[in-house]
């Protein structure tokens, strides 16, 4: 399974938007630099964010991008849609037989679940026990 960009920071973005809800603002260019990417970039990645009503910004001094619900108000999947993220678990072959894409489906549909039922409160909230990206079976 493979996250593109758009999916991967537009997650991020929402998460540090979680972690100071109700607290401050945040511009894209320090989220960006946080990150390490490009704020143009971002910025693109925000104004999906914004047209999908997940998060509002106001201007001036005190200005910058918040949540437009609460953290826990907010799934990944609704991230992932506003961006345009399409995860693909595993793509089906001619030759795959009815019992390996019954298990397909049922890796697929747990996929979504996941995706569908964890809030940015959920990841926020977590302990952070994992140092590695990748996870192996």
């Amino acid at each position: 399974m493979n996250i593109s960009t758009k999916g991967r920071y537009g997650l991020y973005f929402m998460n540090v938007l979680a972690i100071e809800y109700g607290v401050r603002k945040r511009s894209v260019k320090s989220i960006a630099n946080e990150r390490g990417v490009s704020d143009l970039y971002l910025e693109q990645i925000v104004a999906c964010l914004r047209r999908a009503n997940l998060v509002k910004s106001t201007r001036g001094a005190y200005g910058g991008y918040e949540l437009n619900y609460p953290p826990d108000e907010i799934t990944v999947l609704d991230v992932f849609k506003a961006v345009g993220e399409n995860i693909v678990a595993i793509e089906l072959d001619d030759k795959d037989t009815k019992n390996e894409r019954f298990l397909w489906r049922r890796i697929r549909d747990g996929i979504s679940d996941v995706i569908a039922h964890t809030t940015l409160y959920d990841l926020i909230s977590q302990p952070d026990e994992f140092d590695d990206y990748m996870f192996y079976i």
